[in-house]
């Protein structure tokens, strides 16, 4: 009996396939793909302004390239709504954070820019992605959710053929 129910239990556990989330797939892949699934969204689009906008008062210059950093950053917030849930604007200006250099002074934290960050959640939410919730902040809706477990299960499944 014990040796049915060992084969039994060794049966099962290659018949499951793994889980596929957010924390399994790397996050530059998981963010570079979504992104390349965020430009096929017309609501999604960038600012004429968005080449002059720097990061940060931190950043001495804005990013090289601004039309695919604009679909970076997008994929990024949505990875940290997929990861924390509910997040607001202030809590994700610390984590885009940078060190400010400051000459022979020790370099400080300076929180990222709001504006981009509030500008890309607001094409989001229009795409219909991500949804205000009052009070706390930002979060997923279930077709951002579906497309964010979606891709991460494109990028297991991948990874584990190869």
């Amino acid at each position: 009996m014990s040796e049915t129910t060992e084969g039994q239990a060794i049966m099962s556990s290659k018949s499951t396939p793994p889980v596929s989330n957010v924390f399994s797939c790397p996050p530059d892949v998981f963010i570079a793909r979504l992104a390349e699934k965020l430009k096929s969204f017309p609501e999604i689009n960038v600012p004429k302004e968005a080449q002059f906008w720097k990061t940060s008062c931190a950043q001495e210059f804005p990013p090289e390239d601004s039309v695919g950093f604009w679909y970076t950053r997008s994929a990024s917030l949505m990875r940290k709504l997929a990861i924390h849930k509910v997040i607001g604007i202030q809590r994700l200006r610390k984590v885009y954070s940078s060190l400010k250099r400051r000459g022979h002074k020790p370099p400080i934290s300076q929180i990222a820019a709001g504006g981009i960050i509030r500008r890309c959640l607001q094409q989001l939410e229009k795409a219909g992605l991500v949804q205000v919730e009052e009070k706390k902040g930002r979060k997923l809706t279930p077709a951002g959710q579906s497309l964010v477990d979606k891709i991460s299960h494109e990028i297991l499944r991948e990874t584990s053929q190869a």
